[in-house]
């Protein structure tokens, strides 16, 4: 089952559905309607946040899902802290909401290589079948990920961590260039990609599969990303 997982997944375009509190579109309701529209739009695989808007989608839609739950605190800091399903609970009420493939994070702040690993084994035990994506920002991260066993590296955190911060808005090329090299995971492509002749670009770097947020699927961040060029930003 999981074989036939991964192979579904090569070659294609996920999108990612999302919105918080502060966005119109945050809640269940909405995100139904805005994965009807991807799908309409050609979307063969979603990326969903928290286990209420999975199983709101997969009651209205057969469509692949990469879910992810991410948990936030007060005090917290999104650079230092772990917030994309970090915990084995987390990852536990994505499956039983009914998608797929679990993303997870696959850095190491604030936590050891154990922690992550034991969460990772406690899961591939109780459910086999599920398929595990690491969301890293470096190289080195992803080789340790491939170790613990997940089947899916992604660069979703490149630039989003402290050691990885930047004002850049490219894609991280080179890492899924040395992901490809130095591992045998699938490689996930993932975050800022704004345009075309980005996705042209990363797309020559051969990941497996590649995803697309906020460039299709949110449009606060849309408008701003045209207002900073509008603005001479």
């Amino acid at each position: 089952m999981k074989a036939k997982i991964l192979d579904r997944l090569r070659g294609k375009l996920i999108v990612s559905c999302q919105a918080y509190e502060e966005n119109p579109f945050y809640g269940a309701e909405n995100m139904v309607k805005m994965a009807q529209s991807a799908k309409l739009g050609g979307a063969e695989v979603l990326r969903i946040c928290w286990p209420e808007q999975v199983k709101a989608v997969k009651a209205k839609m057969d469509i692949m899902i990469v879910g992810i739950n991410k948990q936030f605190h007060e005090g917290m800091n999104i650079l230092d802290d772990v917030f994309i399903t970090p915990t084995y609970k987390s990852a536990v009420s994505l499956i039983e909401a009914g998608c797929e493939i679990v993303a997870m994070d696959g850095t190491l702040r604030k936590r050891t290589y154990e922690d992550l690993a034991e969460i990772v084994k406690n899961i591939k035990q109780a459910y086999p079948q599920v398929v595990l994506m690491a969301d890293i920002s470096t190289l080195q991260e992803g080789i340790q990920c491939e170790a613990m066993g997940f089947d899916i590296l992604s660069t979703t955190l490149s630039g989003y961590t402290r050691a990885t911060k930047t004002n850049s808005e490219q894609p991280d090329y080179d890492l899924i260039k040395q992901l490809k090299k130095h591992t045998k995971c699938l490689i996930n492509a993932e975050g800022r990609i704004w345009s075309v002749e980005q996705l042209q670009k990363v797309m020559a770097m051969e990941p497996d599969c590649v995803t697309i947020g906020s460039a299709i699927t949110n449009p606060m961040k849309i408008s701003e990303h045209f207002m900073k060029t509008w603005k001479g930003l």
